[in-house]
């Protein structure tokens, strides 16, 4: 309908429905609000939910009929063209995304009224997803209708759920839901289905005037009612969108699904974390993403905008999808939900407070906990998915893109091999002992190694059986460096967020760490590893000139002894470290007097080993009134072990000990 001669009616037409929608928005918001407060319709805090005071509902009506709004400008306004007059054959699937959405604005708005217990507002679900159905309107993933059904229902009740379970912060359901349909809308105008595209803008334009007042700090939430109504009009979108007799699967599924991965990958998440500790997954909590990357130190606004970033990128990923072919449209696609699936299972480890107890794990939960928390399962599966990437990447970038059906068939005939090869080498190099919270040097040695035994192995049976192969080696080759890249980057990736983590990390008191040999380093992490002593780490001093203008873990090593004033006003320092081991008492005692004229705290790293003797029967408990450093030291031996190990001090050595114990702490 719309050529390069109406590019510009077009984007007017765009303007026309989002501004619409939008101004209805801002007005009805703040109808809405008063309309609230008036009938009582205000939210109460809960344990189970992030503390907010007393805070007006029924956003979500306001968000369905400045949406209406905007889908009337599409009709009066805008021409025949863009006009919600869908034909006879689509009549069905659309008046059933109009019913569904509708159908679950009610059911959100009398659980905001009402309250509804979990298990019916589930079955009230099915009930929207199944009138959906009736209808017509069928996703087309699979060969059999049967399993295109279901594949149907678990879209539009797992959409649905995932915008309400999303909605927990100000501004983070309604923005991520105003990225997700606009980009839905220009995936819909590229396959030239301009009825979804309005209605898709009309939902953008009603979602961001709605956030005006919802962005922190909010004065108004859209309630179970907006959040149920955006999933349903999303998911019915999604669903009742026209598709083509050359539709693949990137198109049908993974551009939706790159849309929507923000809130789909947080319901995952908390679905698996809620199944892993015994907790129902209907019960609300502090263990959505949102949550735990507060727990990371980032503001209620920063991880909105955050999250917003996260939606905008896969919805630059999906507009991507549409102009690629199948093959590599599916390469792009899975190495985007791998990277968030990687994000999301960082999080996972990020622990946010509820202040309730954990339940006694069933059996079949303490199955699922040694599977994925001690990784085994888990990394295999991430691996093998890894694997196939690198190896189709290999064949596309060889080809430049043209596989031709010799090599096509290679690729299929031996992509088991490859997987088999790689794994078992994984196994026989203690790939998955590993651990990749403290992923080090030792484990890209494995990782290498392993690689390069599951590629020569696949040189020689390529040599043997696979002609296609042995006559473009550059397959094996460029197989090697993806695999390499990729599983590398999954080991690191953990540690590569630490330390994003700490570079947004803007809380404690900062600090200055003296010396930048291999204590200070330990000292280093140590601070890092121990986020309660409020400590920030900034920067290093230290007396070898050659060590200036280096780094260590990202901290800057700047001046010595003799710029240690300008280095505190430089970078205004709050405390100073002392993590060398090689200082002389001297050295320390001028340290201590030049802090005190710059009035600074210093505090010092201490490794101790204290010798733990055999226990002695019926030994009467020692009283320590106040324990000194000497003590800690080495002391006399009159304080037993256990009593000092208890006052928080290290036992002098009676010199029949059988053990050691390293006792790292900071000490004033």
């Amino acid at each position: 309908m719309v050529d390069s001669a109406g590019t510009l009616s077009t984007v007017v037409a765009v303007v026309a429905i989002v501004g619409t929608s939008l101004l209805a928005a801002l007005a009805l918001t703040r109808a809405a609000r008063a309309v609230a407060l008036r009938v009582g319709a205000v939210t109460h805090p809960s344990s189970d939910r992030w503390p907010k005071p007393p805070t007006p509902l029924l956003g979500g009506v306001a968000i369905a009929v400045a949406t209406a709004g905007g889908l009337a400008t599409a009709t009066l306004l805008v021409g025949d063209g863009w006009a919600v007059r869908p034909e006879r054959a689509a009549a069905g699937p659309a008046l059933g995304l109009a019913a569904s959405a509708i159908f679950m604005l009610g059911v959100g708005l009398m659980d905001d009224l009402v309250h509804i217990r979990p298990p019916l507002k589930f079955l009230l679900q099915l009930l929207a997803g199944v009138t959906l159905l009736s209808l017509g309107a069928v996703l087309p993933v699979t060969p059999w209708y049967a399993g295109n059904v279901v594949v149907t229902l678990f879209w539009f009740v797992g959409l649905t759920n995932a915008f309400n379970l999303l909605d927990g912060l100000d501004g983070v359901a309604a923005g991520v839901g105003a990225i997700a349909s606009f980009f839905l809308g220009l995936a819909f105008a590229r396959e030239g289905a301009w009825v979804h595209a309005s209605v898709a803008w009309s939902l953008t334009g009603a979602t961001i005037g709605f956030l005006r007042y919802n962005f922190h700090p909010a004065s108004i939430f859209m309630g179970d009612a907006g959040s149920l109504f955006l999933g349903a009009a999303l998911a019915g979108l999604v669903v009742t969108a026209p598709s083509r007799a050359s539709a693949s699967l990137v198109s049908v599924l993974f551009v939706p699904l790159a849309i929507v991965a923000v809130p789909l990958l947080d319901t995952t998440l908390v679905t698996v974390t809620r199944v892993l500790s015994g907790r129902p997954i209907s019960q609300g909590g502090l263990d959505h993403s949102t949550y735990r990357l507060i727990a990371l130190g980032l503001t209620e606004s920063q991880v909105a905008l955050l999250l917003y970033a996260f939606a905008a990128a896969g919805g630059v990923v999906a507009i991507v999808l549409t102009g690629l072919d199948r093959g590599l449209g599916l390469l792009l696609g899975a190495a985007f939900l791998v990277a968030m699936s990687l994000l999301a299972a960082y999080l996972g480890r990020i622990q946010a407070s509820t202040g309730e107890q954990v339940r006694r794990m069933k059996s079949v939960t303490l199955l699922a906990r040694n599977l994925f928390y001690k990784r085994r399962l888990a990394e295999i599966l991430l691996d093998v998915v890894l694997i196939t990437l690198a190896y189709y990447g290999a064949y596309r970038l060889k080809f430049d893109g043209m596989l031709s059906p010799e090599h096509a068939a290679a690729f299929e005939a031996t992509v088991g091999i490859v997987i088999a090869l790689n794994i078992v080498a994984f196994g026989l190099f203690g790939v998955y002992r590993g651990s990749w919270q403290y992923a080090g040097i030792f484990d890209v040695y494995r990782v290498v190694g392993a690689i390069l035994m599951g590629s020569a192995a696949l040189f020689l049976y390529a040599e043997w059986r696979v002609p296609a192969v042995a006559q473009a080696h550059g397959i094996v080759y460029i197989d090697t460096v993806l695999a390499m890249a990729l599983v590398l980057a999954s080991r690191l990736s953990f540690k590569s967020l630490e330390l994003v983590r700490e570079r947004f990390r803007c809380r404690g008191a900062r600090v200055l760490i003296y010396g930048a040999d291999d204590g200070g380093e330990l000292t280093l992490r140590e601070l890092r590893n121990h986020a309660e002593l409020g400590l920030r780490p900034v920067c290093f001093i230290d007396d070898d000139a050659r060590r200036h203008g280096a780094e260590i873990h990202g901290v800057p090593i700047v001046a010595g002894f003799d710029g240690l004033a300008w280095v505190v006003h430089r970078h205004k320092i709050d405390k100073i470290v002392i993590g060398t081991r090689h200082l002389a008492p001297q050295a320390v005692a001028l340290i201590q007097a030049l802090a005190g004229k710059l009035g600074l705290e210093v505090a010092e790293v201490r490794f101790e080993v204290r010798w733990i003797g055999a226990p002695k029967p019926a030994v009467e408990p020692v009283v320590v009134a106040e324990p000194s450093v000497g003590a800690a030291a080495g002391g006399n031996g009159d304080v037993g072990p256990l009593v000092a190990a208890a006052a928080g001090v290290g036992g002098g050595s009676n010199g029949n000990g059988h053990g050691a114990v390293a006792d790292l702490r900071v000490a004033g």
